[in-house]
């Protein structure tokens, strides 16, 4: 299940656009309501239902950091928009991007993590080099804890899978931190996959 409070930042977003947008007509319902419990309760089904496709998104990394688990996302648009189904994410943004599920649910194991990964000119299901992707500001990385892990332009390899029904994967040896001098430091590799189902 979702993070109450992840979730109604993601709603409430939604919302205030919602309501600028539509300045000068009827007057708007009163909206999803969300749970008010503590940090970290579940929403409503009700609420759950109206946030589009879920994505489980599983880790198996190995190097300066080794772990495997999963957790869940939504499918990222790419806008203040939810998704409707998994064929429209598997679709790519009207930008001519996929967006790998980055914002996460909940932690693996006792594992912070933040995924940055976009795949560049992406014209359908099928498989894209490491100079197809890319991230907002940056290049592709992996954020574990206090530690960003991103691909370098010598020592890294790097490419994604899309399949047409919202999943896909990410495969990668030596993601690295940035060492003193600016180079290459402790590294990761493994795969990242996910898959997408709708509610």
């Amino acid at each position: 299940m979702l993070s109450a409070r992840r979730t109604a930042s993601a709603l409430m977003a939604t919302i205030a656009f919602a309501t600028l947008t539509a300045c000068g007509t009827a007057e708007a319902g009163p909206g999803p309501v969300l749970d008010t419990g503590p940090p970290g309760s579940e929403i409503s089904a009700e609420v759950e239902a109206t946030l589009g496709p879920k994505i489980t998104i599983r880790f198996d990394i190995t190097g300066a950091v080794t772990f495997k688990g999963a957790t869940t996302a939504l499918a990222p648009s790419g806008g203040s928009h939810f998704l409707k189904t998994c064929a429209e994410y598997a679709k790519g943004t009207a930008e001519k991007r996929y967006l790998a599920p980055g914002l996460l649910d909940g932690p693996i194991g006792d594992h912070a993590i933040t995924l940055e990964m976009w795949i560049a000119d992406y014209a359908g299901p099928g498989t894209y080099p490491k100079d197809q992707l890319v991230a907002p500001g940056s290049r592709p990385s992996i954020a574990i804890d206090s530690s960003i892990y991103g691909t370098w332009p010598d020592s890294t390899t790097s490419d994604a899978t899309t399949d047409g029904k919202g999943g896909g994967s990410w495969t990668f040896t030596n993601l690295a931190t940035t060492a003193e001098g600016g180079l290459p430091g402790n590294a990761i590799s493994g795969t990242v996959s996910w898959t997408c189902a709708e509610r």
